[in-house]
């Protein structure tokens, strides 16, 4: 807890919450900014010294790591999963925090929430800007339906459009991936095509032995946390063979570990796996790839939409829109069929 300057000129004050949760203000660059800084971070120490709660509104009004924390606080109350949110509060101290908890929400712009965008996520997708925008657009919300404050500076924000990501992966690159993968790695592969939930930390990783398997009935139950619905996904004896030995040697109870301890990702662990000293493929592989490639793959293999967004937790409206495209053989057939004018 303590008044800094920054290295690019702005005076900021770093301290914890009531929750323990930390906080970044920023005071601008000014001799000004330095004045409120350390007025500020007295005001923090006294607080801290009394016992008193820390203000969560000053008098011109709430600023927006304060409006963050009661969104984050509603969030906790409503029971909300905590992975997500704990992503976001550190993407936010990180990156927006700085630059916009300078000056109050009402002076807030959504041109000043656009220009840390275009600085911050200039070589980010379409789609992580959006869902960052959308993160503030709704903390924002969230302060207006309170009373907290007047008006949303994004209220008339508009999603940019999300070019579709699209896969190179085959299923032998994805064999020569796994051939060259450490362990923990080739047998986070094997679940993640044999269980086609998204790749995340309430997902793929939350899976656990004692919750998620059952042995008896040869299949997993998993929960697709996007759409909020359970799946039961049957298992081949084979791969139900294998959960069975790994239980055996796990030691975090979780299906995918590593050293005893159960992971978030493995992003590097992949692009290494795929990289020159790997499989050598000329194109980035992710975990979503696979995800991709299981979808494509029963859509080729003739499984209906309907059974493969149950299981990968998603809609028949979007299988068609992103992956279905017709199988080569029918296409040449109704070019032969199509009578001669």
């Amino acid at each position: 807890m303590s008044f800094r300057k920054r290295k690019d000129g702005y005076w900021i004050v770093d301290y914890r919450d009531r929750n323990g949760q930390k906080h970044s203000r920023s005071f601008g660059k000014d001799p000004d900014g330095k004045r409120r800084a350390k007025e500020f971070d007295l005001q923090i120490k006294l607080k801290k010294v009394r016992g008193e709660e820390l203000s969560l509104k000053q008098k011109d009004g709430v600023y927006i790591d304060e409006l963050c924390q009661l969104w984050v606080d509603d969030k906790k109350a409503q029971g909300r999963k905590m992975g997500w949110i704990k992503d976001w509060v550190s993407v936010f101290n990180n990156y927006f925090a700085p630059d916009l908890a300078e000056k109050p929400c009402a002076m807030i712009t959504q041109a000043d929430i656009m220009k840390v965008i275009g600085v911050k996520y200039q070589g980010s997708s379409q789609s992580t800007r959006n869902r960052y925008i959308g993160y503030l657009r709704s903390i924002f919300q969230f302060g207006l339906d309170h009373g907290y404050i007047q008006s949303n500076p994004l209220g008339i924000w508009k999603k940019g459009k999300e070019v579709r990501r699209s896969s190179a992966l085959t299923l032998n690159d994805l064999k020569k991936i796994q051939n060259n993968s450490p362990d923990h790695l080739a047998w986070a592969i094997e679940v993640a095509w044999n269980i086609p939930v998204r790749p995340g930390v309430l997902d793929l990783f939350s899976l656990r032995y004692d919750t998620n398997v059952d042995y008896s009935g040869k299949k997993i139950i998993v929960f697709h946390t996007k759409v909020g619905k359970k799946a039961t996904i049957r298992c081949s004896n084979y791969f139900i063979g294998k959960i069975n030995e790994s239980e055996k040697l796990s030691k975090s109870g979780y299906l995918i570990e590593y050293k005893g301890k159960p992971v978030t990702h493995l992003r590097s662990a992949l692009a290494r796996a795929a990289g020159p000293k790997g499989a050598s493929l000329s194109y980035s592989v992710c975990m979503y790839d696979i995800r991709h490639l299981w979808i494509t793959t029963m859509l080729n293999q003739g499984i209906e939409p309907s059974t493969i967004a149950y299981l990968s937790g998603t809609s028949v409206r979007m299988i068609l829109k992103n992956y279905y495209e017709p199988h080569s053989a029918d296409r040449a057939k109704a070019s032969k069929v199509l009578p001669r004018l």
